[in-house]
């Protein structure tokens, strides 16, 4: 029966591709309803934190916002300690630069969180790579409208940093408080959306660090994680991605400039790679993310990395994915319990 359903499903969505850019991966909730679906935090009477996360940063270092004279009722760094709230007012900035600013070389804005204790390594709090997304970061940009993005690094010892292998597709500036279109964006913090209610973080998977040189050195352990620094791209298109594309994002922005984080949550294991959209359950919404990808490949329009599900990997949706697909259909995941 099962194989028959997913037969006439199978046909009925395979027709069907997103308009939208390659990096489609959905948020991680915040926050969620009875139903593990999203839900305000504002105004929801049953919202509670999402029990996919195992904690969240417990301390802060080296807050170096990008201009000495920038100040404001958003520098208070330990706002980004602790769960996330949804609040608008609960983040720190980390400023922008002007085009001045840039040429002189000033160091863009950042910040590194710590967590649990860096000299135990056992500590529960550190950040490990397990199945599935290991972290996730909030900052409060409105899904593409203002946002503003930031590089993500890991370190084992707080010296020694691995960058998340970004990559940016926008190829024009949009402006002072402009909008982007967040499917063109992968690996940096800030695509998703926290605001007026929509309480969404940015994933990050620490196997997608297994060749940067700190890792494969040994300076960066991505087993014992403890500390995740976040450094602001001021979107002037004088930074640039892993392919070396130019990065933009609203700029230039000014009060709470540059990026705003609100909070990091470590996240648990995921053991089934079929929940694509991060509910805890593989069922109808996940299929019809799958079959909105099928055969697309690596860079194009519908493609979506998390239904890339056969291991290992070959940057195609296809029969090898879906068989992992319906191997899982159904399945919970335990941190729904």
């Amino acid at each position: 029966m099962k194989e028959k359903i997913f037969g006439i499903l199978f046909f009925a969505f395979a027709v069907a591709a997103a308009d939208a850019g390659p990096y489609t991966e959905s948020g991680v909730n915040g926050y969620i309803d009875d139903d593990y679906k999203h839900a305000n935090p504002l105004n929801d009477s049953d919202a509670i934190v999402n029990p996919i996360f195992r904690g969240w940063a417990t301390g802060f270092t080296n807050y170096l916002p990008s201009d000495s004279q920038w100040s404001g009722p958003w520098d208070d760094p330990s706002k980004a300690l602790g769960l996330v709230t949804g609040l608008y007012t609960d983040v720190v900035s980390l400023g922008d630069l002007e085009n001045a600013e840039i040429a002189a070389g000033v160091n863009p804005g950042q910040i590194t969180l710590v967590f649990g204790d860096p000299q135990n390594s056992s500590d529960a709090n550190h950040i490990r790579n397990v199945k599935g997304y290991d972290f996730a970061v909030f900052e409060n940009g409105g899904n593409g409208v203002f946002s503003e993005i930031a590089f993500v690094e890991v370190s084992s010892d707080g010296m020694n940093f691995a960058r998340f292998p970004a990559v940016s597709l926008t190829d024009t500036l949009p402006g002072p408080y402009g909008s982007i279109d967040v499917t063109n964006v992968y690996n940096l913090a800030g695509k998703h959306p926290n605001f007026s209610g929509v309480c969404t973080g940015t994933p990050f998977d620490l196997s997608e660090l297994a060749n940067d040189p700190n890792v494969v050195n040994n300076l960066v352990n991505v087993n014992n994680i403890c500390f995740v620094r976040i450094v602001d791209i001021p979107g002037s298109g004088d930074f640039y991605d892993v392919f070396n594309h130019s990065i933009y994002d609203a700029w230039l922005t000014w009060g709470s400039g540059g990026f705003d984080l609100e909070a990091v949550g470590t996240l648990k294991e995921q053991q089934f790679s079929a929940d694509i959209n991060l509910d805890g359950i593989v069922d109808g919404e996940d299929f019809a993310l799958f079959m909105s990808a099928w055969l697309s490949c690596f860079g194009d329009e519908n493609w979506i990395g998390r239904c890339d599900l056969a291991e290992p990997k070959d940057d195609t949706i296809n029969f090898q994915d879906y068989a992992v697909f319906v191997s899982q259909w159904l399945k919970i995941e335990n941190w729904r319990d």
